[in-house]
């Protein structure tokens, strides 16, 4: 079956949200297509320089959180 992977595709697949038969699809695009391969390496790329960080909410706000249920 052939199919279209728009970037939307592909970056649900950078950030590990597609199912996996959709994910072997997609990695098997990537590697027989040029293009694709060309468009997922510029979205990793652009991926990798994104500030790596986390959020945790105030010691605070979970108790208010665990008090309220």
């Amino acid at each position: 079956m052939k199919q279209n992977y728009t970037l939307n595709f592909l970056v649900k697949y950078l950030y590990g949200e597609t199912p996996i038969l959709q994910k072997l699809e997609i990695e098997n695009a990537i590697e027989e297509n040029q293009h694709i391969k060309r468009e997922y390496s510029k979205l990793k790329n652009a991926y990798d320089m994104l500030p790596k960080v986390s959020f945790y909410p105030k010691d605070e706000t979970t108790q208010k959180i665990l008090q309220y249920c």
